[in-house]
């Protein structure tokens, strides 16, 4: 019998020594990991190297890789360069302008969608927010200075810190944003394919003669009487491109200006484009307005109802305005795309 109890008592002795043995080396191996992947973070920070962006009047260093972009934008930029996962946040009232490109749009499901607040931007763990300038405001997610003495750099798009919007500022951004997270292939390869689509486009309308050239006025939003429309910027520059006029462009200086019934009447254009805000009844009110109104009744696009909707994140600083700049050339010419 005592040899049975002293065969136990060394199997619970030898069974105690591996349980330790086997802790120590479940431990060490956690600890082993973790060293490991800080190294890894460690070495690729070290490879990352300095990266200097010029935003507007601003310079922008980033001495490591961004961890996490609170996207107050379409994002379709991001996307097409593979970011999705960067993406930690996006503002609530990003959805109606979110990207209608196929297949990126879903990629927001699942996103967080904040409230506007400075307290929201830095509680999203952000270590980088790209945005409209008019974004980093007090009222809106904070200044560029409060932010970033939080530890968060700030990216202002291309086209709302230059004087005026066109394609390039798009093209910009995706450089940008390929300097940024390393992925400068991508990014010229997405630039060229952009490029190419819009040539494309420029090349079917290219015979169309000066003279034949479609008049075209945008409008924007309503409030009374008054129109709201475009002088400048990307919409602009999308007509232009797709063979068209602005008849309003340069009238202010700012891109966009509030005016009368007298200017559309005036301006006299073959086209009316609307955009569409997302709103439920807003553009049929819109057409309702210009339709009924007696003032505008000889008014070619009026007459013939020569009307064309477009969704306003095609014409916000992203990738989809190569969608409308296509949507227009096809309204405008249409014998230059039947086969």
């Amino acid at each position: 019998r005592n040899q049975q109890m002293k065969k136990r008592v060394l199997t619970l002795l030898l069974a105690g020594i591996m349980a330790v043995s086997t802790t120590g080396v479940s431990s060490f191996a956690a600890e082993t990991e973790t060293e490991t992947a800080t190294e890894a973070s460690s070495e690729a920070d070290e490879d990352y190297g300095e990266v200097v962006i010029e935003d507007g009047d601003r310079t922008i260093t980033f001495t490591e890789m961004p961890k996490g972009i609170l996207c107050l934008y379409s994002g379709e930029v991001l996307m097409k360069l593979g970011l999705k996962d960067y993406i930690v946040a996006t503002n609530e009232n990003n959805k109606g302008r979110k990207s209608p490109l196929e297949g990126v749009a879903d990629d927001f499901e699942g996103i967080p969608e904040l409230e506007k607040s400075q307290e929201n931007a830095v509680a999203s763990g952000a270590d980088l927010i790209i945005g409209e300038i008019s974004a980093f405001k007090d009222t809106n997610w904070g200044t560029f200075e409060s932010l970033e003495d939080k530890g968060i750099n700030c990216y202002a798009l291309n086209g709302t810190v230059v004087a005026d919007e066109t394609m390039d500022s798009i093209y910009q951004d995706i450089e940008n944003m390929g300097k940024i997270f390393k992925v400068e292939d991508k990014a010229e390869a997405l630039i060229e394919d952009t490029k190419a689509q819009i040539s494309e486009i420029q090349d079917a309308v290219k015979d169309v003669k000066e003279e034949d050239k479609v008049k075209a006025f945008v409008m924007d939003s309503l409030s009374g009487n008054e129109i709201y429309t475009t002088s400048a910027g990307l919409e602009s520059n999308l007509i232009e491109l797709a063979g068209g006029i602005n008849t309003t462009k340069g009238m202010s200086d700012s891109r966009w200006f509030t005016t009368s019934v007298e200017t559309l009447v005036t301006a006299n254009p073959d086209v009316i484009i609307f955009n569409d805000y997302g709103v439920e009844g807003q553009v049929q009110e819109n057409m309702d307005f210009i339709t009924n109104n007696a003032a505008l009744a000889d008014v070619p696009a009026v007459k013939n109802q020569n009307y064309v909707v477009v969704p306003l994140a095609y014409v916000m600083h992203d990738l989809s305005a190569v969608v409308a700049c296509q949507d227009f050339a096809e309204a405008f010419y249409p014998d230059c795309f039947t086969e």
